[in-house]
């Protein structure tokens, strides 16, 4: 297996592995430019060397990616142009999701030609520093301490100001978020630091915002690579009401930071704190409506083989009472696994069993979500709930069968989330249609 350490940055290491750098640059330019780059991603540091097992031949997966394109009209093409555009120092190493991340829609604006340069410049520095070092740390040995930004202090990304807000607030790992609160999470030895939560704009993006931090070394820290890979995802999709809207994104050698925008600092749980009173049939059908944007979103992950996984009244943002959008992608970003999560709001797969958590889970954390707020409890667990029209009168009786199918324990036998909002929305039409319709 090709590790970090013996690829050591040598072109001696090079030999025996293919290559796929998609430039027509030279032979010569191609080593250079994986050796400079130490054969990971200037962005997301993740390792470019695919190991295909013993007695196989190692490959990688680089792209030479343009800082100015080779063609005018490509991206940052219609600026200052090199002397040598298929130059080494016009070409900077990247994985394909990062390559896509920077030409694709707006990946243009937020990656202009003097941001690649000095990613590039940064990239390459911590290589030639990392090569001249022992590849593993002595025993024992300690990392530097970090300090990351905390409540009150202003983090630059893409020249705009965001100045951190809330109350600091401890977490028991990075999945299990602590609504409202400024959350710092330390991984291992404390030389992977994750930080998120509620900012403000202060200049040309004046307004709330969502701001997350990983704070890491080269090569260390699954969690920068992730948010790599949501700010690809967020430029991949379409601009869609229920969808964050990408601000800024800044990723140097030692940090990558992604702010999205925040219409409102309101969750779906400060929405629904209530004098214990149950929603009625007006507020059903504002919820009824307000769910479809929502779904389109989450089904818009789902097309991509995607899914949020961590669905809950702290991860739903409410700006108005007939408005409901994602706060971000969730676990969108990172690879799925069984016991991922344990939270009042989990699917049966995110606990335990044999099928991966999966575009169903959605559709199951979001009708715990729901089944709380309209009938004042959570449901049970293994499908044992009491039918909704049951708990409250005002909702409508076509919706029993809608939670009953979201809520079932094999994630087969759901329906897919665009189907539970359309269910819910059939449901509230066909009981304003009936005669004698109660209102509250």
């Amino acid at each position: 297996m090709l590790l970090w350490a013996e690829v050591s940055f040598r072109s001696r290491a090079l030999e025996g592995i293919r290559y796929h750098l998609r430039v027509p640059a030279s032979e010569r330019t191609r080593r250079e430019l994986f050796t400079r780059g130490g054969g990971r991603c200037a962005m997301c540091q993740r390792s470019l060397v695919i190991d295909v097992g013993p007695g196989g031949a190692g490959y990688h997966i680089a792209e030479a990616a343009h800082i100015v394109a080779e063609a005018v009209d490509g991206p940052r093409g219609n600026g200052v142009r090199p002397a040598d555009v298929n130059g080494i120092a016009n070409l900077v190493l990247l994985c394909p999701s990062d390559h896509r991340t920077i030409d694709k829609g707006d990946g243009a604006r937020l990656w202009p030609p003097r941001k690649l340069l000095k990613l590039k410049r940064d990239h390459e520095s911590w290589t030639a520093v990392l090569a001249s070092r022992p590849p593993l740390r002595p025993s024992g040995g300690e990392s530097p301490a970090r300090t990351p930004p905390g409540p009150g202090d202003v983090v630059v990304v893409d020249g705009e100001s965001y100045r951190l807000c809330g109350v600091p607030g401890a977490v028991r790992d990075v999945e299990g978020h602590a609504d409202g609160a400024y959350e710092v999470t330390a991984e291992g030895d404390g030389s992977v630091i994750w930080c998120q939560g509620h900012a403000y704009g202060e200049g040309g993006t004046e307004g709330h915002a969502w701001l997350r931090r990983s704070e890491a070394a080269p090569g260390e820290g699954v969690l920068r690579a992730a948010l790599a890979d949501e700010a690809a995802l967020l430029l991949d999709l379409p601009s869609l009401p229920g969808l964050p809207r990408l601000l800024g994104v800044d990723m140097t050698a030692e940090a990558v930071t992604l702010v999205t925008a925040l219409p409102s600092p309101k969750t779906f749980r400060d929405r629904c704190i209530r004098t214990g009173l149950l929603p009625g049939r007006d507020e059903l059908a504002l919820l009824a409506g307000a769910l479809r944007p929502l779904c389109e979103a989450l089904g818009q992950l789902h097309d991509r083989g995607s899914a949020h996984r961590a669905l809950s009244p702290g991860t739903l943002v409410m700006p108005a009472l007939d408005t409901i959008m994602l706060r971000d992608l969730g676990l969108a970003s990172t690879p799925p696994r069984v016991g991922e999560r344990d939270d009042p709001y989990h699917a049966p797969e995110q606990a335990a069993g044999t099928v991966l958590p999966g575009p169903p889970t959605d559709v199951h954390r979001l009708a715990r979500v729901l089944y709380e707020l309209v009938t004042g409890r959570p449901p049970g667990r293994r499908a044992r709930h009491v039918a909704p029209s049951t708990l409250n009168p005002a909702v409508p009786a076509e919706w029993d069968a809608a939670f009953r199918d979201a809520l079932a324990v094999d994630p087969a036998q759901r329906s897919d989330v665009r189907g539970f909002a359309a269910a819910l929305r059939t449901g509230t039409h066909a009981a304003i249609r009936a005669p004698g319709s109660r209102e509250r």
